[in-house]
């Protein structure tokens, strides 16, 4: 019997995030570029700072939420491939909508933790203007859950539209706009001084593109909004209901992007002398209604942190996706967390949010805060789309 393998997060690369226009893709400086290329680019970076032999990478697991048109990943191959990876390296992709790459770093660690794998390399991917979340002609939801009366108790007409499950969340938890709003200008304000500090030159690579006829480099986040305020996002009209209180200010936008983290046992990150970032020590995931996803993080983080043996009150640092504001102001009340150890370079508001490469970003830059404050642990978790949470558990290495 195989003895349990300890697993660190030992490097992390992502793209930038651009502004996605489905309506309007020239608007998009990632127009030119295809996420698997992006994703390819970064493998190859890793592969070459690590100093990792490609013929030892156990597995490359790739996570996308709409695998579909340009998007689809053929078993994950498109990504090995396109980084010029020996053909023996295995591959696979997986989808668990928004929290896709962070269940590819839950697989990959199980894979080594179980001992067959010892270099894992787990991230994920979306080109949100070229394979648009609605509007899609390439999907379509299941009119039976809509329709028949033994599916109504599920309230898909609800749990198919993010926006509207914010809504929900937001109207039974009492969370009023005023909160969204104000934490949304914190979420600009963290990235913005984050951005001017250098601090996001530490996991973006920059990536040449084509842009209204020009070579460009890109390697700042598009969705930051330094100048933003309060008072600009009362204007902003309700997106999603009359009436309503979630807006696209208080909302994640959408995005293009990649990223990748480096996955090691403790017996080659020795034998290589590379320094991790974080050990992973636990990871949790859950259901809830769909039609209030936003609850998610909660039950999640809950189990992942009984299995790592901690209490969220002994937890350092926490990275909540902020698909809405609402989720993430649900998740610290229910949880009993402060906003100061929430976020702390901003989040999806401001970075972005694309849906596959989320998770795996939270994860990266949580590995690299705790490694550069000092902080001992820290829980990286997400809402769902379709109802479900996800969370992962790190300890500073």
């Amino acid at each position: 019997m195989i003895g349990m393998q300890d697993v660190y997060v030992v490097d992390y690369q992502r793209t930038a995030f651009s502004k996605s226009k489905p309506t309007e893709p020239e608007k998009d400086v990632f127009n030119s570029v295809r996420m698997d290329h992006a994703l390819a680019m970064l493998i190859r970076r890793l592969v070459e700072r690590t100093g990792v032999k490609p013929q030892d990478i156990g597995d490359v697991i790739t996570g996308c939420a709409l695998q579909v048109d340009e998007n689809w990943l053929y078993g994950g191959r498109h990504p090995v491939l396109l980084a010029g990876l020996p053909v023996t390296v295995p591959s696979v992709a997986m989808d668990r909508a928004c929290a896709s790459s962070m269940n590819a770093v839950a697989l990959g660690s199980l894979e080594i933790m179980a001992g067959y794998s010892d270099v894992v390399l787990a991230g994920g991917m979306e080109h949100m203007t070229h394979v648009p979340m609605s509007n899609n002609p390439h999907m379509a939801v299941n009119m039976r859950l809509l329709l028949r009366p033994e599916y109504t108790k599920y309230q898909m007409n609800v749990g198919y539209n993010m926006g509207l499950t914010a809504e929900k969340l937001a109207e039974e938890s009492g969370i009023s706009r005023e909160e969204m709003d104000s934490f949304s200008v914190e979420s600009h304000n963290r990235a913005a001084r984050a951005l001017d500090e250098g601090w996001f030159k530490g996991e973006i690579a920059p990536m040449e593109v084509e842009f209204e006829g020009k070579k460009l480099v890109v390697q700042e986040d598009q969705s930051i909004r330094r100048d933003t305020s309060v008072e600009q996002l009362r204007k902003l009209p309700p997106a999603f209901k009359e009436g309503g209180t979630v807006t696209a200010g208080n909302s994640s936008p959408l995005n293009a992007g990649a990223s990748v983290v480096v996955l090691m046992s403790r017996t080659k990150a020795e034998e290589m002398g590379v320094k991790p970032l974080a050990k992973v020590l636990s990871f949790g995931w859950a259901g809830v209604e769909p039609s209030i996803m936003g609850k998610g993080p909660v039950p999640a983080s809950t189990k992942a942190l009984a299995k790592a043996g901690l209490r969220a009150d002994q937890v350092d640092l926490w990275e909540i996706n902020e698909a809405f504001a609402v989720v993430v102001l649900y998740a610290m009340r229910e949880l009993g967390i402060e906003h100061k150890r929430v976020n702390v370079s901003g989040g999806a508001i401001a970075i972005g949010h694309p849906l596959g490469a989320s998770g795996a970003r939270l994860v990266g830059t949580l590995a690299r805060q705790l490694h550069e404050r000092g902080k001992q642990y820290g829980v990286a978790t997400l809402c769902v789309g379709g109802g479900q949470g996800f969370a992962t558990v790190l300890e500073k290495a």
